[in-house]
């Protein structure tokens, strides 16, 4: 496998794609946008802002509208109806432009100021973690959290920390590796496809905040069968593809070595 091979010039910071899931969060939405316009304007590196609003009911893609008729590095993606969190992520990521993606909840969990803290980490790391020192789930969900990076750990071996945090991830690897996962288990594919591949993983455990607006999704039981079931999944497509890696390898050798005088 090829190692990354991105390097960041001492004191550069990479540009960063910050992106934003938004389904009926007409309560905090406008205010978190706000906040991260000021945040990135003054902060000294090229960014977009980039929302998806996943088929909201309310006022939710309109107020987005309004306010990106205002921010000229802000563009928005509509969704006809509900598609859900997984293919929600998977939009933002492929639309993402810049060298790192960002993509952060517009329910106020974590405050966007924690990507200043985490970009200098990317001159030594490709992806970063804003792991949560406090979960403030009820216990059914604590329950699953806890199991859904559990199995990455003791399936594939690759510790994955808080798979459902906020991330800084780079967009190569975004592109690079094509995902077999369906539902949100897809978040924990990427980090062992990434750890697999070389590429370096950071955990930066960070203060969050319980939902004080709006309400909280959840998650339901068919999320959860379609998150069991991404596991055998994602098995059998690694296996299946060093498998395929291995042949490669080995007839490249016998070649090399047919072609030695």
């Amino acid at each position: 496998m090829t190692a990354p091979s991105t390097h960041l010039a001492a004191g550069a910071l990479p540009s960063v794609s910050v992106c934003f899931p938004a389904y009926n969060e007409q309560e905090t939405i406008e205010g978190v946008l706000e906040e991260a316009h000021a945040l990135l304007a003054g902060a000294g590196f090229e960014y977009e802002i980039l929302v998806c609003d996943d088929g909201s009911t309310d006022r939710t893609g309109r107020i987005v509208d309004e306010f990106a008729g205002r921010v000229p590095k802000m563009r928005v993606i509509h969704h006809p109806r509900n598609l859900g969190i997984h293919d929600t992520f998977e939009h933002l990521y492929r639309e993402a432009a810049m060298a790192f993606v960002f993509l952060n909840s517009t329910d106020r969990q974590w405050d966007t100021r924690i990507l200043l803290d985490m970009l200098p980490l990317t001159r030594d790391f490709d992806i970063i973690i804003a792991s949560r020192r406090e979960k403030y789930y009820r216990l059914d969900r604590r329950f699953v959290s806890w199991g859904f990076n559990l199995v990455p750990r003791l399936v594939f071996g690759v510790p994955t920390y808080d798979a459902g945090a906020v991330k800084l991830v780079q967009r190569e690897i975004i592109e690079r590796f094509g995902l077999v996962s369906r539902s949100p288990f897809s978040e924990g594919e990427r980090l062992i496809r990434a750890a697999r591949a070389g590429y370096r993983i950071a955990n930066r455990p960070t203060d969050t905040s319980p939902r004080r607006m709006g309400r909280a999704r959840g998650i339901s039981r068919q999320l959860v069968i379609d998150a069991l079931l991404d596991v055998p999944r994602v098995w059998r497509a690694l296996r299946a593809e060093s498998a395929v890696a291995a042949i490669v390898e080995k007839r490249t050798a016998e070649s090399s070595n047919a072609d030695r005088p």
